[in-house]
């Protein structure tokens, strides 16, 4: 009977051992954002009325518009509390879209590289190169932005760090921003 008994605990006891550990999960807002704005046209609320000088990284909204005299993108920065390495799974989840949209919507998702901007100084001129595509989602008429799945930005954070440009195939939407107390959020999920 007791060799019944250790031999069934020490089965146990190597199942235990054997399982690997449980998936963590780990939610991070986002620590800066702005938009980037790029236009032909004159900004009278900009230095020297340039838009490509305006820096806009404490508004209370990002604000994105593809097509026309204007192409402003929003940009989005993190910082995870564990290393890309580990990373197995990584989805943003943005706020609610500050006005619903009226149609439906071609949202992109674009890694941007380096991360060391700054919110009080990025702009149209000094804002971070657009990388790789990494998200195309549509969103419906009067609806808002779900989880985007975005693992490979995660992945190739560098020191922990990295950021997104939120964009559009053609048209305009807002999102508010970290700045408004709304951040968008990261959901990490690590091996």
């Amino acid at each position: 009977m007791r060799i019944f008994q250790a031999t069934t605990l020490f089965f146990v006891f190597g199942q235990l051992l054997a399982t690997p550990s449980a998936a963590k999960q780990y939610d991070s807002p986002a620590i800066k954002d702005s938009t980037i704005m790029r236009s032909t046209v004159s900004c009278p609320d900009c230095p020297d009325r340039n838009c490509y000088k305006c820096t806009l990284g404490h508004d209370d909204k990002l604000t994105v518009n593809t097509g026309g005299l204007a192409y402003n993108r929003a940009l989005i920065g993190f910082h995870m509390p564990v290393d890309g390495s580990q990373v197995t799974s990584c989805t943003v989840q943005v706020p609610a879209f500050v006005t619903p949209l009226q149609s439906s919507l071609n949202v992109t998702v674009n890694t941007a590289n380096p991360s060391d901007w700054n919110e009080d100084t990025v702009d149209g001129e000094n804002a971070p190169d657009a990388g790789d595509q990494i998200a195309f989602v549509t969103v419906p008429s009067y609806n808002n932005l779900g989880p985007i799945d975005i693992t490979p930005a995660c992945q190739g954070a560098v020191n922990g760090e990295f950021s997104v440009y939120f964009g559009a195939q053609f048209g305009y939407y807002q999102l508010w921003s970290e700045n408004s107390g709304n951040p968008a959020i990261l959901h990490i999920t690590t091996k």
